[in-house]
Formats: C-alpha cells, sequence, structure tokens
C-alpha cells in the first residue's frame, strides 16, 4: 500500500457534469473517482499503451451499410418482400 509520503497530487482539469456522472459510476462499481484514475493509469503503465485504441469515429462495417441501405429500399418500394400466413410457409420458402 501506498504511504502519504510515495504519493503525489495531480491536478487536472475535467467538465463538472462529467465528473458528476463518473463519480455517481464509480460509486455504483464500488470504487472511488480516485481510484479509477489511479488503476487506468496502473494498466497504461504496465501494458506500456493506451489501454484502449482512440479512433475518430467508428466506421460502419460494410454488412450494417448493405442491411440498412436494403432496409430503405424497403420502405421506399423498390423491394417487396414476401410474407407469409404461417410458420409453415415460411420454412418452406426458407428450406427452398
Amino acid at each position: 500500500m501506498n504511504t502519504l509520503s510515495s504519493t503525489t497530487n495531480m491536478t487536472i482539469r475535467i467538465d463538472k457534469d462529467l465528473k458528476k456522472k463518473v463519480d455517481i459510476l464509480f460509486k455504483k462499481l464500488g470504487t472511488s473517482t480516485n481510484s479509477a484514475i489511479n488503476m487506468f493509469l496502473k494498466q497504461c503503465e504496465r501494458e506500456q499503451s493506451l489501454i484502449f485504441t482512440p479512433t475518430l469515429s467508428p466506421k460502419p462495417k460494410k454488412e450494417l451499410l448493405e442491411a440498412l441501405q436494403e432496409i430503405d429500399d424497403y420502405k421506399n418500394g423498390k423491394v417487396q418482400l414476401p410474407s407469409f400466413d404461417s410458420t409453415e410457409e415460411l420454412f418452406n420458402y426458407l428450406d427452398n
């Protein structure tokens, strides 16, 4: 365990609303914001890198973009989808 003499203070600036939200989150997780920051820094030191991959924005996968386009095509009447009166009809359609 660290003693008072082996620790140092660090001052950071953070948005007030974000601070309130993470204080609540970490309390629910059974820790404090101070302890969470220490855990983050220790893990970074252990891994010798950031423990997450920073990105500008996530790029949707090709499959997701295609599925979204299919939904738009259906909504705009460009594609007709089959309908079924029973699960038996559906399973017969899927088997063929």
